[in-house]
């Protein structure tokens, strides 16, 4: 019995594609970087070779700190002889210190007893930090905002104390939603100690154009013509509000019902089809009341 094909892969091959252009995950190769993302990481890079201390990445749901996070690493990895990094993904804010500690600790592979306490657990890493002290130490917490209580923001604060003369033993890179801003004004002795910040916003309509054509050429889209039109690229804005994330999902819809009806360009009416007929934004919508 033949193998079902992959509805995916019927789609790209539709439209002559060697890869998924608008696929869900945050693939590095995929990241289009406008001018705010360029300077981002260029800061973000800076910092952290430069052993200056605490970075904050700020921004809401879908603006692509993820993809800057993956971006981030995968200059990293080109350069692993460098770094020693550990990341710590979406903490849980009921941890006590003890439990945090624990947890960056056994992202870098440090070895605690167990039922050790917390003041053995910094012991442990402050060891760890000065014996590999000409490496770039790197911590990076994702959803740094589940960081609530005072006692997550003092532990960090004292770990990151370490230094030599000329540069700090741990870098800190939180990436974190908007929340994180207010947590860290209610923690000003952590807040001076931070020695970049950046946020990003949502694209303009341009720089949404350019990532759209950039990732269908990177997944080997060639002909001359354009996939979306003016006009459904205008629909993909105003219902995205420039959000990468949106922009993404709203165009892997598209594609597929372009696929379904046999339409090689995307036009407006697709879009709000796929908007209101196959996706959350449009289905969750609240409908007016009937007179």
């Amino acid at each position: 019995m033949a193998e079902m094909m992959d509805p995916l892969a019927q789609t790209r091959d539709f439209f002559r594609l060697e890869r998924d252009p608008f696929a869900p995950t945050a693939d590095p190769e995929f990241f289009y970087f406008t001018i705010e993302y360029e300077r981002c990481i260029f800061g973000l890079k800076r910092s952290i070779d430069s052993r200056y201390g605490i970075v904050t990445i700020l921004g809401n749901y879908g603006t692509g700190k993820t993809s800057l996070m993956r971006a981030l690493l995968a200059h990293i990895s080109a350069h692993s002889q460098y770094y020693q990094t550990a990341i710590l993904s979406s903490p849980n804010p009921a941890w006590s210190a003890e439990h945090l500690m624990e947890a960056i600790c056994e992202q870098f592979r440090i070895v605690v007893p167990p039922g050790a306490s917390l003041h053995h657990g910094q012991t442990l890493f402050n060891r760890f930090l000065y014996d590999n002290r000409n490496k770039i130490n790197t911590l990076i917490i994702d959803d740094a905002q589940n960081l609530e209580k005072k006692e997550h923001i003092e532990l960090l604060r004292l770990l990151q104390n370490m230094e030599t003369p000329q540069h700090k033993l741990l870098n800190l890179v939180l990436f974190g939603q908007l929340e994180l801003i207010d947590l860290l004004e209610a923690h000003p002795n952590f807040k001076q100690r931070i020695n970049n910040a950046f946020r990003l916003n949502s694209m303009s309509f341009a720089d949404m154009k350019e990532m759209v054509s950039y990732r269908l050429k990177k997944a080997g889209y060639t002909p001359e013509e354009e996939v979306f039109d003016q006009e459904s690229l205008e629909a993909i804005y105003e219902e995205s509000r420039g959000i990468p994330r949106e922009v993404v999902n709203i165009c892997r819809n598209c594609l597929m019902i372009a696929h379904r009806i046999g339409r090689g360009r995307v036009q407006k009416s697709i879009v709000q089809y796929a908007i209101n007929n196959t996706m959350a934004i449009g289905v969750f919508r609240e409908k007016a009341p009937i007179a």
